[in-house]
């Protein structure tokens, strides 16, 4: 959770920042879901929500517009299950087994609108590639010498991401809105989850300049 505060802080910031430069900065937001390696006795939330935002440059080519930059951006993922055990004394009781897994990322990225034109509609493949980090604490139940009790896993990583996108909207010339599909595949540390991840997005977009 606290990954995507501070990217929807840098998404604000970064608004801001387009205003007084030559240059489109994006916002977008929406549903997410994740699958990271193996479940290894871990249960976790795989869908959730995401906020994300870039600042890109448009390069200096007549024929062939590229947009150049930098994306931020940040998901969550929250569970809490209500169960109901049976301890090894035989014993019966409820217990609450949380998870809350985040996801922070900073990418390099590259996109071209199509078609050229700064008003109308349009699509816009992105690409991005960076640096994931992954947080998460995810409860689970442990038996220990016939004693039952709840262990949370806590860990921090880091990973790399490649992140296809595809938006479509329409421009206005000064501004942009739409909608937005992403895949991201990552390869690094996990902690007891593996070491590869998987996430989908899908969410609407809106961007100043273009």
């Amino acid at each position: 959770m606290r990954c995507v505060v501070f990217a929807a802080l840098i998404c604000l910031l970064a608004m801001s920042v387009s205003n007084a430069q030559v240059m489109s900065s994006t916002v977008s937001f929406g549903y997410s879901n994740i699958q990271i390696g193996h479940n290894q006795g871990l249960s976790y939330e795989h869908n959730g929500g995401y906020v994300d935002g870039d600042l890109l440059w448009r390069m200096p080519t007549r024929d062939f517009p590229v947009l150049l930059g930098l994306g931020i951006s940040g998901s969550t993922y929250n569970d809490s299950d209500h169960l109901f055990v049976t301890f090894p004394d035989g014993s019966t009781g409820f217990t609450h087994l949380y998870s809350d897994l985040s996801t922070f990322s900073l990418e390099a990225r590259v996109a071209v609108p199509i078609p050229i034109g700064r008003t109308g509609f349009f699509v816009l493949p992105k690409l991005g590639a960076g640096l994931l980090v992954d947080d998460y604490a995810i409860d689970a139940l442990n038996t220990v010498n016939g004693t039952t009790f709840i262990d949370t896993e806590y860990h921090t990583g880091a990973a790399f991401a490649l992140r296809p996108a595809l938006q479509a909207g329409y421009s206005w010339g000064w501004a942009s809105a739409g909608a937005e599909v992403s895949y991201m595949a990552a390869w690094g540390d996990f902690g007891r989850l593996g070491d590869t991840a998987l996430e989908f997005r899908a969410g609407v977009f809106f961007r100043l300049r273009f």
